[in-house]
């Protein structure tokens, strides 16, 4: 005798991929920020002059940083 299926209210599948992508998004996060990095990079490196070296890394700001005493 076949087995009986039952059919999946319209919400349940939405659940489900509300459910997935809610345990997924730091991967997709991750993902997409390497994937502008290497955009970025590859789009400033043509605007560069051919020997123009890259500019300095900004230095990471201090938390008192602009707090007057």
């Amino acid at each position: 005798m076949p087995t009986k299926t039952t059919a999946a209210a319209p919400w349940q599948e939405l659940e489900k991929q509300a459910y997935h992508a809610y345990r997924e998004w730091h991967l997709w996060l991750a993902l997409r920020e390497r994937e502008l990095a290497e955009r970025g990079a590859a789009g400033r490196a043509g605007q560069r002059a051919p020997g123009a070296a890259p500019a300095a890394e900004r230095p990471e700001r201090t938390s008192n940083e602009g707090v007057t005493s």
